[in-house]
């Protein structure tokens, strides 16, 4: 008798690659007890609620409301991303009790998150032993709320997002929520006005005062900075370059032709927008991203994407001539312009702090701009905060994500799974590498997407290894 089609997308009846029916009777190593949701060897999956509402949820708040929007009792903890990370790391927490919707089995992200977090928890300890002022502890304990509700994300990506398809939808939102930012931004550009201050919400959810961010002359010739609904322009860029690479994904692997052509169309949207931030990080996550998939792409396929954005650039010549005069004047300016110098003077003015406590820093979100001065750049403020210590775990945090999603890319038999792990490399490369530019992990956008793609990565490294183990059989 035929398994159903339903059952075989489910991947109820399948075999396992052992010769025996799934249940109980599997040798050592792949049983999967009876209650259990998925246990990361095998295919079966149960029709029970996931985190895939939850995770959308997420990404959509951050995405499509403006980053400075706060419910205002919990000041920048009150906005609606971190809330429904906070919300997915309790449903994170209770599935773990729960028999039918637990998921066993190895999940590297877990540890490497556990890790993470241990350093920011001993590091919040070491500063409130010290002492701290009241801004100074109030900043302290709302970092490590912040980093909760990511770990939120993280953990309920990883272990909640059961099959590859539920790993679909959450990419396929991210990217038409990346489209949404980029059409505000570009609104913003041609009509020389911030609609995001129009929009009407409940009144549970105001503006936060001073994060307003509207429109930022630069360049002369009537130029201006836009960054649609983030927080900054210097992250409205790296996440319109996150948002690309994943869309060039689906508009190579999308099964039908019409998907292709839209997740094509998007991607040159979002390809088109990074210009109009005016910011030089946005190039620097376009160098990287090319570097980078340079490495991995076929010679073929890498010649095609660049022509593609020679043509880009062309056509946005023409539309706003100057424009990319202006941001090649701004890259070439080097330590002449004022913000690179600031930079690097910001150095020199650590320098103290870090050589004081070198090891653990002087607290975990300690480092208060309106205490002591603004650094734009998150690796130095990892630094000072959580010490050395703190920087190797960020660093790993981010590398683990690399290698695990290099790991899929090895041993995937699909090449649809071997590009996407190529892309979630990639995503994490540039999020690592423009954090050089800017305090990466203060934006809610930016810091939810960073948990969302290592969540992802863990998914994909479960799924793929069910499959590997089981005889190939997608999950």
């Amino acid at each position: 008798m035929q398994t159903p089609p339903a059952a075989r997308r489910a991947g109820i009846g399948q075999p396992t690659g052992t010769g025996q029916p799934t249940g109980t009777d599997q040798p050592a190593g792949t049983v999967r007890p009876a209650g259990t949701v998925y246990d990361g060897t095998t295919p079966v999956v149960r029709r029970l609620p996931d985190a895939t509402a939850g995770v959308l949820a997420a990404v959509v708040l951050a995405y499509v409301l403006p980053s400075r929007l706060i419910f205002p009792p919990l000041a920048i903890v009150g906005k609606p991303g971190i809330l429904v990370g906070l919300g997915l790391l309790v449903w994170w927490s209770l599935s773990r009790l729960h028999p039918h919707l637990v998921t066993r089995g190895r999940q590297p992200m877990r540890w490497v998150l556990a890790g993470y977090l241990a350093t920011l928890a001993v590091s919040y300890l070491v500063g409130q032993a010290r002492g701290l002022s009241r801004l100074e502890s109030n900043g302290a304990d709302r970092t490590m709320l912040i980093a909760l509700a990511g770990a939120g994300v993280l953990l309920a990506t990883a272990d909640g997002l059961r099959t590859r398809e539920r790993i679909d939808r959450v990419l396929r939102g991210l990217c038409w929520c990346c489209g949404v930012m980029a059409l505000f931004a570009l609104s913003q550009f041609t009509l020389k006005r911030d609609l995001t201050a129009d929009i009407r919400l409940p009144p549970l959810l105001v503006f936060q005062r001073d994060a307003l961010i509207g429109l930022n002359a630069r360049g002369g010739d009537g130029l201006f900075r836009v960054a649609g609904t983030a927080g900054h322009y210097i992250e409205f860029s790296v996440l319109m370059v996150i948002g690309l690479v994943v869309a060039v994904h689906y508009a190579r692997f999308s099964t039908a032709r019409r998907d292709r052509q839209l997740y094509g169309g998007l991607a040159m949207l979002l390809a088109g927008v990074v210009p109009i931030s005016l910011s030089r990080t946005g190039v620097l996550a376009l160098a990287a991203a090319i570097l980078l998939f340079a490495l991995c792409w076929p010679l073929r396929t890498t010649v095609n994407v660049v022509l593609v954005g020679v043509g880009l650039a062309a056509t946005v010549q023409v539309l706003r001539p100057g424009l990319l005069a202006t941001l090649r004047s701004l890259i070439l300016a080097g330590d002449r312009d004022p913000s690179v110098r600031g930079r690097l003077e910001d150095y020199a003015f650590v320098a103290p702090f870090v050589r004081e406590r070198p090891w653990l820093g002087r607290g975990t979100g300690t480092w208060l701009p309106e205490l002591y001065q603004l650094l734009d750049n998150q690796w130095l403020g990892t630094l000072v905060t959580t010490g050395i210590v703190g920087v190797v775990a960020l660093a790993l945090f981010f590398l683990s994500g690399i290698v695990l999603a290099g790991r899929v890319r090895r041993f995937a038999a699909d090449p649809r799974d071997r590009d996407l792990a190529a892309v979630l490399a990639v995503a994490l490369g540039v999020a690592a590498t423009t954090a050089f530019t800017y305090d990466a992990l203060y934006f809610t956008t930016y810091f939810i997407t960073l948990h969302l793609l290592l969540g992802l990565t863990g998914a994909l490294w479960r799924v793929t290894r069910a499959e590997r183990m089981n005889g190939g059989t997608r999950g």
